[in-house]
């Protein structure tokens, strides 16, 4: 089975000739409209919280806010882009996570003061 979207119309194609299917969102009821877009959305911004843990990557709350946030952001400026592709924010490496937890700083200033003494020591 495929699914696709043709303006207000939801697709659904089978294999082995069996006929295609087209629900019309148009004649849905106004209770149903009204419901439909927060429940799509409930499970578009939920499914950014879906992080690969590959590389040992170890997934925590704050990096599955952190992706539903930027969901959030994106939808709410306004954009007509549906697809966020290329825009997710790379994981984390859980060592600098770690190392910012301990230090009490952001990710991003952690991999800075890292940097920073590694050019210390190769300075030296």
């Amino acid at each position: 089975m495929k699914k696709s979207i043709d303006g207000a119309l939801v697709k659904f194609t089978f294999d082995d000739d069996v006929p295609e299917l087209v629900f019309d969102c148009n004649k849905m009821s106004e209770a149903n409209m009204d419901y439909a877009i927060p429940f799509g959305m409930c499970h578009r911004l939920g499914d950014m919280a879906a992080i690969p843990r590959k590389d040992g990557l170890v997934v925590t709350e704050q990096m599955r806010r952190d992706a539903i946030a930027q969901g959030v952001t994106h939808y709410e400026s306004g954009t007509v882009d549906w697809n966020m592709k290329g825009l997710r924010v790379a994981p984390q490496n859980p060592t600098i996570l770690a190392i910012a937890a301990k230090l009490g700083m952001s990710y991003v200033e952690a991999e800075a003061e890292i940097q920073r003494r590694m050019l210390a020591e190769l300075t030296e």
